[in-house]
């Protein structure tokens, strides 16, 4: 990773790790996380590695939705942010994850040990996405499923915002949720824009390139985002 594109990720999701936990602790973003699942639902428990975790806010929106029995693990490179994970869990003792300090480059997990890899706004800031592909293809079952939620290329904040429903009523009741998250929207778009934005091609090449046998992309946010879905077998 080039010197300054390093200083600006410890800037971001360390000394900045109370910031994002405020603006994604919310049920807007954490609906985006459980629709992660949507493409390819689960059938009974499952193992899955949540990458990029942050503040744990995705780990804990998956473990609430997934069937009884299943577990998650929630890693990320900032122990900033897995302090503040930890912490959340210690208030919502009952919910079946655990977190890891840890390089997606190199996890410590054996071969095939998640039925499911998932990561929320993760493989844009990543250096060598690729490398860190590979890994999740190796710590995939034969019949797991990578998803993750990425930037989209050509998203835009005004025509996502013209297309989001607006019940008036409600936003003029309660207009802090929407504010909120129309915030975090904003500062996805400008911090995104610093690093690589991803469309259908790229994430075909990235997938395909760490040994992929499939790779879809759906869009999301109205425009503004994807959900890319990995698969070790065509077809598996």
């Amino acid at each position: 990773m080039p010197p300054l594109r390093a200083l600006y990720g410890r800037l971001l999701f360390g000394v900045g790790a109370r910031a994002y936990d405020v603006l994604t602790a919310q049920q807007r973003w954490r609906d985006q996380i459980t629709r992660l699942l949507d493409h390819h639902p689960p059938s009974g428990a499952e193992r899955v590695l949540d990458l990029g975790t942050g503040p744990g806010v995705s780990a804990f929106a998956l473990a609430s939705a997934l069937p009884p029995g299943s577990s998650v693990i929630g890693v990320d490179l900032s122990p900033q942010m897995i302090a503040r994970a930890r912490r959340h869990a210690d208030r919502l003792r009952g919910l079946p994850v655990a977190f890891h300090v840890g390089d997606a480059r190199d996890l410590p997990f054996a071969d095939a040990s998640f039925d499911r890899v998932t990561g929320h706004s993760f493989l844009y800031l990543l250096p060598d996405p690729v490398a860190v592909l590979r890994e999740v293809r190796r710590v995939l079952t034969p019949d797991g499923v990578a998803t993750f939620m990425e930037p989209a290329r050509e998203g835009s904040l005004i025509e996502a915002a013209m297309r989001a429903p607006r019940p008036l009523g409600a936003l003029l009741a309660d207009p802090g949720p929407t504010l909120r998250f129309a915030t975090s929207m904003a500062l996805w778009r400008v911090v995104s824009a610093t690093q690589t934005r991803m469309d259908e091609g790229r994430i075909a090449a990235l997938f395909r390139a760490a040994g992929f046998g499939e790779a879809r992309c759906h869009p999301t946010l109205n425009g503004l985002g994807l959900h890319c879905v990995g698969r070790a077998h065509l077809g598996g």
